[in-house]
């Protein structure tokens, strides 16, 4: 900690800190309330030398577990920023995801900065993924045109063409039919995970979880196969056709015009309808 103290005082740029500390503020953070104290002050204390504020987390009341049955859970990861970083992003939230393969939540800082992707042709892509779906393979074994031309040429352009029109609808069938599954197991997920935070969870609800956990990082792989695709080396290097100027100039209007909720009658609506 003093190393860290050491180095924020030698900045002289604005500083945001943020990952897993291994360190609880509050004796509240830890869900069996067995905290070391010293070590808790002195974090504390840190802190305010440093002059850093945690930006305040939402979502989560606890961002790791030991994913026991029951777990012990604890606050161990947070944003820390300077007030030079807070007034250069004084909309800046953090949030946190579900806690899916890991021991910790996934805490996401949001400066309200939007990053989108350059537009793409309307081209047949082959995604790895399509291969670690249950009976693709015998769906385009059966699928696969007769021999129409001697000619090996000829006859691969009408098999290519009559699969790709084939496979378009079943990716479109398939993709769906997976976003749903994923959707549905990622709001039961959550139910668990809101449910835990009032009250104790049953050995079985923790059971579910993990099995729920599971077969949802088997979608997740395969989304990191498609991404994998789509990150090539074209969009990396050329992205958007547009400047870096004219994105800066509407960035900074989104940003001062970004209204993240508003109160009414006694209700917080944070949601765009």
């Amino acid at each position: 900690m003093e190393e860290i103290q050491q180095k924020i005082l030698e900045s002289d740029f604005p500083v945001c800190l943020g990952g897993d500390f291994n360190l609880v503020r509050r004796v509240e953070e830890k869900s069996s309330g067995n905290a070391n104290v010293g070590l808790m002050e002195a974090f504390n204390e840190m802190i305010s030398n440093s002059a850093l504020r945690e930006l305040y987390r939402i979502e989560s009341r606890f961002t790791w577990s030991n994913k026991q049955t029951p777990p012990i859970l604890c606050v161990l990861d947070r944003v820390l920023v300077s007030n030079s970083w807070e007034d250069e992003f004084n909309l800046a939230s953090v949030l946190t995801a579900s806690r899916l393969g890991s021991d910790h939540n996934p805490i996401i800082l949001d400066t309200n900065s939007e990053i989108r992707s350059p537009l793409r042709g309307c081209y047949f892509w082959y995604s790895a993924h399509w291969a670690n779906q249950d009976g693709f393979c015998e769906w385009v074994k059966s699928k696969w045109p007769k021999r129409y031309m001697a000619n090996p040429v000829d006859h691969w352009h009408i098999v290519s063409s009559k699969l790709r029109r084939a496979i378009k609808g079943w990716r479109q069938n398939a993709d769906s039919y997976q976003k749903k599954i994923k959707q549905d197991t990622l709001k039961r997920i959550t139910e668990l995970d809101e449910r835990g935070e009032s009250r104790d969870l049953m050995r079985t609800e923790w059971e579910e979880r993990y099995a729920l956990e599971k077969d949802l990082m088997k979608f997740l792989s395969d989304e990191e196969l498609q991404w994998q695709r789509k990150g090539g080396e074209q969009c990396l290097l050329e992205g958007d056709m547009n400047t870096g100027y004219f994105h800066k100039r509407a960035n900074g209007r989104k940003r001062k015009m970004h209204i993240s909720s508003l109160e009414h009658d006694d209700q917080m609506l944070d949601t765009p309808e």
